[in-house]
């Protein structure tokens, strides 16, 4: 048996068939019902709601619309009544068929990317084809009648949003506006459902528009490629986009919200109610923090962490890249995009993180698109209000500690020289210096064969012990503090040095630093080369913010000769340092070049660089790339 609403009922009734009251009472319950749901079915007929379709094609130099609606909306909209005769008038149906038209043109608003509307022209009106007699009170819902507007524009477009304020006084259901929008040249249309308040962006690509549905996959993924790399991941302009980020010293969420989205939670006070104003955007900024101060908590260790915003930036249509601090300007309230980077500081190396999304909207912000990236891993995160768990929970693995960095030791037979010396064989200078004092003698006296001979023989001696019994003595020709260094033993002890300098800065906190810096560097200069290095990882365009050194490539490098440097020498040095700096999920890598001149001294047993003249800086090169799964 097929169940009924009254089912139950049915089954009482068989069960008390022996009680009149029951009988009755099961009678009157089942008739009422058939009357309740005759009633909802004559409510729904009616539909109390606006829709009207819209179908659009958009080409490079002008859009045409064509709305279609039903002839009730003038009666919702416009205040058309029936006579006293209980028909519509319809001369009064055509009237306001074409005050509905103008209507339309302007309650339903395209945008360009600035959030200016686009001027919509009524082109054409096609009115609703009543009967001769007028049609029926309460019957408008069955005839349409339809809109055409065009719009234009000076130069393709890249974006065009769509904004519909069609709302009818004392309706508790808003007007939907069914959008067909199709681009010139693809032949696959967006569709989208839009209501009051909600607007929706559509971006086109004139190079390569959206292919055919025949298409094969691969041709579909390297379409949908293609689109990710323009927009660097960020394709939807109506969603609400997280980017959590774990490493040594911080947890990071980088939030990417519609302003729209925004507003529909938080009162922004504005002069124009389509526009956000440089002046407003300070006030709004405020009112952002306190609203993201509370909630969405984050634990690390156990133990929540309150938030330290680091940037609420303020985005138009036509900035793809929020990484890169954008200029001041209005934004466009059904356009625009918030950033905001809140930063949640650790103690040390976390070993567990939650982090939880509870800020919720039935209107504005149903779920969130999250994508977290622990170190070097990337999981994808789902927070939405119709699931019961909306934390992502991670838990660190075993990981080695950072490498220590050493000291360059002299004592390391390595990296140990000596001071320039020449070696004087004792025997040998006896036996010349005897041989001359003999053959001096001989000089002042009657020729003595015995003189001669012993000078000849001491000579021979002198020549045969020349290799034997030497002594270690300071060059005459060298200054005190010379050192006899080869190229290739330079090169060992620079280039050690040198990689221990860019090895500190895998440190987080200044005074790890400074203190891994100060094994390979003395003197004012310790100070100095944080300051340089530290700057030359700064990407000015991302508002300052440090990159990681990811790799440095030494290209070409050797001792400098001819220059005195007392217990030391000079070396010189051209090398890359690579370095990335990840937000909204891609990574900005950049490389920079340098060709510096370095002086290296022994200090208290030790080789440290004391000296660094940088001799070019070329600019550097930024690249983007896209973090992948």
């Amino acid at each position: 048996m097929t169940p009924t609403p009254f089912h139950p009922f049915v089954i009482r009734l068989r069960k008390h068939a022996d009680s009149p009251f029951r009988i009755l009472l099961a009678v009157a319950m089942l008739v009422c019902g058939s009357v309740a749901a005759a009633l909802a079915t004559e409510v729904s007929a009616r539909h109390p709601v606006s829709i009207v379709e819209a179908e659009i094609f958009v080409n490079r130099r002008q859009a045409t619309v064509r709305l279609k609606c039903f002839a009730e909306d003038l009666e919702l909209l416009q205040g058309v009544e029936p006579r006293e005769d209980g028909k519509y008038d319809s001369d009064e149906i055509r009237a306001a068929t074409q005050d509905h038209a103008q209507y339309l043109a302007e309650k339903i608003r395209f945008l360009d990317v600035n959030g200016e509307t686009i001027p919509a022209t009524v082109t054409g009106v096609v009115d609703a084809e009543l009967p001769s007699g007028g049609a029926d009170a309460g019957t408008l819902m069955r005839y349409t009648l339809e809109v055409e507007l065009e719009l234009k524009y000076p130069a393709p477009p890249e974006f065009i949003t769509i904004q519909q304020d069609m709302v009818a006084e004392g309706q508790l259901l808003p007007s939907e506006l069914k959008v067909l929008l199709k681009q010139a040249g693809s032949q696959s249309p967006y569709t989208r459902m839009l209501k009051p308040g909600s607007p929706e962006t559509f971006r086109f690509d004139w190079d390569r528009p959206a292919l055919s549905p025949e298409e094969s996959k691969e041709e579909w993924d390297s379409w949908f490629e293609q689109q990710r790399e323009q927009t660097l991941g960020i394709s939807s302009y109506s969603s609400v986009y997280s980017f959590i980020y774990i490493n040594d010293h911080e947890v990071r969420n980088e939030v990417l919200v519609p302003l729209a989205n925004l507003a529909a939670m938080i009162e922004f006070e504005r002069a124009d109610p389509s526009f956000l104003s440089i002046e407003e955007q300070s006030a709004a900024a405020k009112q952002i923090r306190r609203f993201f101060s509370f909630g969405n908590p984050v634990q690390i260790d156990g133990i929540e962490v309150a938030p330290v915003f680091d940037r609420v930036d303020f985005y138009g249509l036509d900035l793809k890249d929020f990484a890169v601090q954008a200029d001041k300007r209005k934004v466009s309230m059904a356009s625009g995009r918030v950033g905001i980077i809140m930063r949640y500081p650790a103690k040390g190396r976390p070993l567990k993180v939650d982090v939880a999304w509870d800020k919720f909207n039935e209107e504005a912000l149903r779920s969130v698109d999250a994508v977290a990236f622990p170190y070097k891993e990337v999981a994808q995160v789902r927070f939405s209000m119709f699931l019961e768990n909306n934390v992502y929970s991670w838990q660190a693995t075993d990981a080695p500690e950072l490498p220590s960095v050493t000291e360059v030791d002299l004592a390391d037979d390595r990296y140990h020289v000596r001071p320039v010396t020449v070696g004087v064989p004792v025997i040998a200078t006896a036996c010349f210096l005897l041989a001359l004092c003999a053959s001096g003698v001989s000089l002042f006296r009657p020729f003595s064969p015995l003189l001669t001979g012993a000078a000849a023989l001491l000579c021979v001696a002198g020549f045969l012990t020349a290799r034997t019994a030497e002594v270690q003595v300071q060059s005459p020709l060298e200054r005190p503090g010379s050192l006899a260094i080869t190229n290739r033993t330079a090169s060992t002890i620079f280039l050690q040095l040198h990689r221990n300098l860019f090895r500190s800065f895998d440190y987080s906190d200044e005074s790890r630093i400074y203190d891994t810096l100060d094994r390979s560097v003395a003197g004012p200069l310790l100070r100095k080369l944080y300051l340089q290095i530290n700057d030359s990882l700064r990407i000015a365009a991302q508002g300052g913010a440090v990159s990681r050194i990811e790799d440095v490539q030494v290209l070409e490098g050797r001792q400098q000769v001819g220059t005195f440097i007392e217990n030391g020498f000079q070396y010189r040095c051209k090398w890359n340092i690579v370095g990335t700096i990840e937000h909204w999920g891609h990574i900005h890598e950049r490389t920079n070049q340098y060709d510096a001149l370095f002086e290296i001294k022994v200090i208290n047993g030790a080789w440290k660089i004391v000296k660094m003249d940088v001799l070019d800086q070329p600019q550097g090169v930024v690249k983007t790339r896209l973090r992948t799964l």
